[in-house]
Formats: C-alpha cells, sequence, structure tokens
C-alpha cells in the first residue's frame, strides 16, 4: 500500500474538492451554554471518546468565564455596528433589539466600523491572528479564517421586516446598505488573507433558511447578494482559499445560486432538508457540510436514534473522493447518554470510507 505523505491540511482541502481518500472531519463542539449545565460530566462523557475532536474545558472550570458580549443572561451588548443585543441565556448567541437604520432617513449619516480596526463586537488583534495561521499552519494544519456577515448584517442593520420589504419593492436605499456591507467585508477579506497567507479555507455564515422554505426567493438573492458573495468567494480564490458557506434552515432553492457563486462547501441543516434531498441534488457537485440535527432526533430521540441518524448521514452522503464533512454542535437540551451516542457513532464512522 502506498504511503500517504499528505498533511492534515492537504487531506482536508481534498476532502472539500472531492477528491479525497473518504475521510470525514468533524467540525463543532459543545457550546459554552453546554458546559454551563453539565460542567464535569460533560468532561467525564468527552474523554470516553478521545478520538473525536472536540474542544474540552478545564476539569472544575468555570464556564462562564469564557461568556463573551451578548451572550450573557440579561445583559445588553452595543456591537461596532449600532446594533444592540440582548442574551437570554448565558453561552448562547443573543437577539438584536434595537436596529441603527429601522429609520431609513439614517442611513444619510451612517458609517461602516473600520474593518481593519474593528470586529463585530472587539478591535482587531492583527498579531494575534498571524499567530493563530502559524499556529494552524505548524505540521501542515488546516489554516482557516473566518469571514463576515452579509445578509444577517443588512437585516441586523434595518430590522428583517423593513429590509424584506425594501427587497421586495427595491428601495433604493437597500442597494446601498448592501454595498456599504459588501465594501466592508472585501476590505476586511483583502487584508486578513494577506497577512494569514496561505489561507486554505475561508467560512461565511449568514443564515437564509426558514423551518420550510428559503427567506428570499432565487431571484432576490440573484438581484442583491450573489454579486457579493461572488466577489468575495473569488477574491479567496486568488489567495489560494476555498469557500465554506453556512446557513440554517431550508435553503435548496439557493444552492445552485451558490455553486455558480462559486462556492466550495455548503453547511446545511441536515433535518431541515432532508438526507434523501441532499443526496439526490448536491452529492458530488459540492462539498456537504452535514450540520447534524439539533431540533428533534440528538436532543429528544432516544439514544440509538442518535448514533443511527450520524451512520446514515455518513453511510448515504459521504464517499471513497471525499465531499463531506459533519457539522457537530451541542446544546444544553441534549442528555448526556444522547451526547455520548453522537461521540460513539462518530468514532465508528468518521472513517468510514476510507479504503473503500
Amino acid at each position: 500500500m502506498a504511503t500517504d505523505n499528505r498533511t492534515p491540511g492537504q487531506k482536508f482541502r481534498d476532502t472539500l474538492l472531492i477528491r479525497g481518500t473518504g475521510e470525514v472531519p468533524i467540525w463543532g463542539g459543545c457550546s459554552l451554554a453546554t458546559w454551563i449545565r453539565y460542567g464535569d460530566d460533560l468532561l467525564d462523557v468527552l474523554e470516553k471518546h478521545p478520538d473525536v475532536p472536540f474542544g474540552r474545558l478545564p476539569r472544575g472550570s468555570d464556564a462562564l468565564q469564557w461568556v463573551g458580549p451578548a451572550n450573557r443572561a440579561n445583559e445588553e451588548c452595543l456591537d461596532n455596528w449600532g446594533c444592540l443585543w440582548h442574551c437570554v441565556r448565558d453561552g448562547m448567541e443573543g437577539q438584536i433589539k434595537y436596529h441603527p437604520l429601522s429609520d431609513i432617513r439614517h442611513l444619510r449619516h451612517y458609517k461602516a466600523p473600520d474593518p481593519l480596526i474593528y470586529t463585530e463586537r472587539g478591535v482587531h488583534d492583527w498579531g494575534a491572528f498571524v499567530r493563530h495561521c502559524q499556529n494552524a499552519r505548524v505540521g501542515g494544519g488546516v489554516v482557516t479564517i473566518g469571514g463576515e456577515r452579509f445578509y444577517e448584517r443588512v437585516h441586523f442593520l434595518r430590522g428583517m421586516a423593513e429590509a424584506l420589504e425594501d427587497m421586495a419593492f427595491g428601495t433604493p436605499e437597500i442597494e446601498e446598505i448592501v454595498e456599504l456591507i459588501l465594501e466592508y467585508n472585501m476590505t476586511y477579506l483583502r487584508h486578513a488573507l494577506q497577512l494569514g497567507s496561505p489561507v486554505d479555507v475561508v467560512g461565511f455564515g449568514d443564515d437564509w433558511g426558514a423551518q420550510d422554505r428559503c427567506m428570499i426567493s432565487p431571484a432576490t438573492f440573484r438581484r442583491f447578494f450573489k454579486p457579493g458573495y461572488t466577489k468575495m468567494y473569488a477574491l479567496c480564490k486568488q489567495y489560494g482559499a476555498l469557500t465554506t458557506q453556512h446557513s440554517d434552515g431550508y435553503t435548496v432553492d439557493l444552492w445552485d445560486e451558490f455553486l455558480e457563486a462559486g462556492l466550495t462547501a455548503f453547511n446545511m441543516q441536515v433535518n431541515c432538508v432532508g438526507v434523501d434531498v441532499i443526496e439526490n441534488r448536491l452529492k458530488g457537485r459540492m462539498c456537504i457540510i452535514a450540520d447534524v440535527d439539533r431540533q428533534s432526533v440528538v436532543p429528544f430521540g432516544k439514544p440509538e436514534e442518535a448514533y443511527n441518524h450520524i451512520a446514515e448521514i455518513v453511510t448515504r452522503l459521504g464517499s471513497p473522493r471525499g465531499g463531506l464533512i459533519l457539522r457537530v454542535d451541542i446544546y444544553p437540551d441534549v442528555p448526556l447518554e444522547n451526547i455520548d451516542a453522537v461521540l460513539s457513532a462518530i468514532s465508528d464512522y468518521q472513517n468510514h470510507w476510507v479504503n473503500h
């Protein structure tokens, strides 16, 4: 048997490009809210599965110390775009209660934060960013950086109902808001890609789906957002980076649009779409980042159902050439026995396709 001399980073890229050798990478872990609920009991479960790449907190530690702005219960946080966040549970993302452009007249005086100075809720530490990339590169690891919000930032600034109404009626100001955010994103991306070079993967995240349908039509997506995604993905490709796109909800109607825009891999919620649909419409065309169920089976099913859910995703959506990544996020409504079942399934199936 030939020796595989590829680095972990090369293996990961090959998986994304569907030219690998069957490995199923695992993304995700346990939310801070889950650590707050279970503490060392959760660590006991994780330590039973040392081959599963989930992060661990030190035994006896207080998870609350790692909870940042907009993630503390009953606290409010004003981000650098002027959006006011309110949180209802420690360790979970809050919601926006004030949108700075809800009155569209404010747009004439509005300025986006400087993308070379400010993050969404803090200040860039570019020195730490470079060290992150260098550390990830040690031993041939995967250098992954984050993109910025796009669609979400539009409705964060304007308000969801107002943004959708503006797009439906073609309000000129909504195009100004989209361009303002795109300019911010492109400036940030260009700087980050230059500093982190070479970068393997840029991960973008916007939620495009409701439970059973897309939030906007493909035609609206093509008009307002596809040109921007095309530019951002092309910039990443210019620096040799592949791209991933996260979205919760039902997103089937937009898959072809993202493919045409140049996306490498799409991250969808399996339970909102269905394994059959993913297998029939996307498998082999683009790398699938399968977001393991977190609405019903994993939190409320039996342990064997959670185990079988993982097994079905891997056996039906994976291949000997890769093209599948498991996204597994564990929230505090998941019982410990189900967490154990999910980790057992990952251990058993993450190399299912190797040597097939």
